[in-house]
């Protein structure tokens, strides 16, 4: 039965009913024909369709008041009264070269069937002038109000849900653990992501759609550029490194993109050695390489490298014992893409590879851990009409990971002397789905969309078929409202504490409004989660089952041109089930507040305020302890009250300044940051003397000062 399923998740049945279109083509000076420009009415621009390999286009129109919209990359928007053309006879548009500057142009027909569903779009230029993002592309996701994380690291946390059940996904390839510098636990302070290479970032909070699999949270979603606006070198240099990044067209269908990093600890260090108490030292040496080719009409290809060599030196302080942690890290992984432009659709072939070397020791604990992972995907887009669009796919995923460790005996007793023991583990999972997923407009009001993945278990598995119904209502032009909900699986990603696959499930229901009317913007949501699955916390015990409640508002306000006003708050009901008894979960927050004011005027400078407050994190404390004459250390025994107690309120401010100056066809981009402003002592962690009869804190980054420079030569 379960392969009928399969099956059936290829064949549809669709209703297709009969429009009265107006006809077209659209061509460019020299009269050749446009591929790929958006055709839209401006009363109605979520019913806008993309030009075909030959320049032609018919979109529904069903009256003559509006104003048809014609836009594409380097050229100026065309805008055509409908009133002072004839509908019924085929019309020319003729598109003229515009500003360089248009690259940052939103385009709707091109982004994601999957908008259908709660999405957020970042582009580069929302990437940088994030207040919180430090140029990074997942930390930028930290602003949003959606964002659960609270260790300062890039790792993506999503409305309550864990950084595991959130999947990053680059060109249609899944990417694990994509943050740098990270600890045995996978917290990094950034991503592996150059910004200069994104197109555009969308962010699902809940209900990622099932085009991708092994994911039951939410979905970070990354496109690299396919369109080069001009050839450019660039050279920076900060507090705590140096890079070069080459773009370079290569006759007029390809480009390719170069890029390097080195970054050093000891001037950064240097000039906050006040707040930096424990870093002792870290270092990162890393190489891109993106090239993009469109091979004739129908055929384009893009291929991503990258290869980065890490490693931190940090004193560490756990149960009783204090020492270096030493860490280091190689890895290289490679995304490639193929698609084909069909008269109807678009076929895609992706394919990944990803293999890293880590080693990590602490005490008497020395871990090494080697993965490899080999992901290969099609997937067919199918524009059936101008309402209805149906892609299918299948996708196989296949992770090895083998760790070489010597393990303490007795987990409180972590110094070198100790007794530790020998432990290999070699482990491996191959995720074999297919998927099918339709959206429909319904009319001018309504949108439907629907999906179903299921697995083709291989080994031992077990099967699954999550599956997912979003209905989106227009209010107006200005506001809509979505219901979204399904049911999701994922497999846990193996690290030291839980070095096996573990299936996780989860049940979502969300519902997202939205309203934007001139400078104004305003985002509210509702959302309801359960999830299912033996989900690793630490070595004394694991959640069964978890079940969240949130609300969460945005808003967003712009003044005198210049100046951008964000606010937004979360509230978080969280409970855990352990052993069938229910406790407060980790990520229950009453309050989660997030405001930043932002000053960004090209001729002068930019310069932005942000606050983030919220209560602290809950932990478990050790109720009482015995004295262990096998490894003089005191045996600690932890509350039966899990979560019982928070830290205290967390409270940050940063303030950030940069200055863009223009000589001719170079520019020399400035920019410094000083974060947690107060000096405020945001407490991560509890710590312990001897007998554990004291507690004092470790605490999350102190004041620290950041600068730098970059020159940019466009030719």
């Amino acid at each position: 039965m379960k392969y009928c399923i399969l099956i059936l998740l290829f064949f549809v049945p669709l209703v297709v009913f009969p429009q009265s279109l107006l006809k077209g083509v659209v061509k460019d000076s020299n009269g050749d024909a446009v591929f790929a420009a958006n055709v839209y009415l401006k009363n109605n621009p979520q019913k806008g369709i993309v030009t075909d390999l030959d320049g032609n286009f018919s979109l529904a129109v069903s009256n003559d008041t509006d104003t048809l919209i014609v836009s594409f990359i380097g050229y100026k928007p065309t805008k055509i009264l409908l009133h002072s053309i004839k509908i019924n006879e085929f019309l020319n548009v003729v598109l003229k070269e515009g500003s360089k500057t248009l690259a940052e142009v939103f385009i709707t027909a091109q982004d994601p069937i999957s908008e259908k569903f709660s999405v957020v779009k970042l582009g580069k230029l929302n990437i940088y002038l994030n207040p919180v993002s430090q140029g990074d592309p997942l930390k930028a996701i930290t602003s949003l109000p959606a964002s659960t994380t609270t260790d300062e690291s890039a790792n993506p946390s999503l409305r309550g849900s864990s950084a595991d059940r959130t999947r990053v996904v680059l060109n249609n390839v899944p990417i694990y653990n994509p943050v740098r510098n990270s600890q045995i636990n996978g917290i990094g302070n950034f991503s592996i992501f150059n910004t200069e290479i994104i197109h555009e970032q969308y962010v699902y909070a809940s209900n990622p759609p099932l085009t991708y699999g092994n994911t039951s949270a939410g979905l970070i979603e990354i496109e690299t550029i396919n369109e080069l606006p001009a050839n450019q070198l660039q050279l920076s240099a900060s507090l705590a490194g140096v890079g070069a990044f080459l773009s370079q067209k290569i006759k007029s269908k390809s480009f390719v993109q170069v890029f390097g990093n080195a970054q050093f600890s000891d001037a950064f260090i240097g000039a906050n050695k006040t707040s930096m108490t424990r870093l002792n030292s870290f270092f990162s040496r890393d190489m891109g390489v993106n090239f993009h080719s469109n091979i004739g009409k129908r055929l384009t290809f893009n291929s991503f490298n990258y290869y980065i060599n890490e490693g931190y030196d940090v004193n560490v302080e756990e149960f009783t014992y204090s020492g270096k942690a030493l860490s280091g890290k190689t890895r290289f992984f490679s995304v490639n893409n193929l698609k084909y432009h069909t008269d109807n659709g678009v076929l895609s072939i992706n394919s990944g590879i990803d293999n890293s070397l880590k080693n990590f020791s602490f005490g008497d604990l020395v871990s090494g851990n080697k993965t490899n992972q080999v992901f290969t995907s099609a997937d067919y887009r199918w524009f059936i009409s101008d309402k209805i669009t149906l892609q299918s796919g299948i996708s196989n995923d296949y992770q090895r990971s083998r760790f070489n460790d010597s393990i303490p005996v007795y987990y409180y007793a972590l110094s070198p002397e100790s007794p530790n023991y020998r432990s290999d583990t070699a482990i491996s999972n191959n995720i074999l789905e297919a998927y099918s997923y339709i959206t429909w407009d319904i009319n001018d009001k309504w949108t439907l969309s629907s999906g179903v993945r299921s697995n083709v278990p291989l080994k031992n598995q077990s099967y699954y078929l999550s599956s997912q119904l979003g209905l989106k209502y227009r209010i107006s032009k200005n506001q809509s409202l979505l219901l979204s909900g399904g049911k999701y699986h994922n497999y846990s990603t193996p690290n030291y504490y839980s070095k096996k696959f573990i299936l996780l499930s989860s049940y979502q229901l969300a519902l997202d409004y939205s309203f934007e009317y001139k400078n104004s913007s305003l985002t509210a949501a509702t959302y309801y989660k359960n999830e299912k699955g033996e989900q690793t916390n630490n070595l004394f015990f694991t959640i069964d089952d978890q079940s969240t409640f949130g609300i969460e508002f945005y808003y967003e306000q712009s003044f005198m041109k210049y100046l951008k006003l964000t606010f937004s708050n979360t509230f978080i009901n969280q409970i855990s089930e352990i052993n069938n008894t229910r406790f407060k979960g980790e990520k229950d927050y009453n309050y989660f507040i997030k405001t930043s004011l932002n000053y960004n005027n090209p001729k002068t400078f930019s310069l932005t305020l942000s606050y983030l407050a919220r209560p602290g994190d809950c932990y478990t404390p050790v109720a009482v302890s015995y004295f262990d004459s096998q490894t003089n250390f005191f045996l600690p025994l932890f509350s039966s009250n899990i979560n019982s107690i928070r830290y205290k309120a967390y409270n940050r401010i940063d303030i950030s300044i940069s200055r863009y100056f223009k000589f001719g066809k170079t520019a020399l981009i400035t920019f410094a940051s000083l974060n947690n402003i107060l000096n405020t002592n945001n407490e991560s962690e509890v710590l312990y003397n001897s007998d554990y009869s004291k507690t004092h804190f470790d605490h999350y980054e102190l004041r620290t000062v950041y600068f730098g420079l970059v020159w940019q030569l466009n030719y």
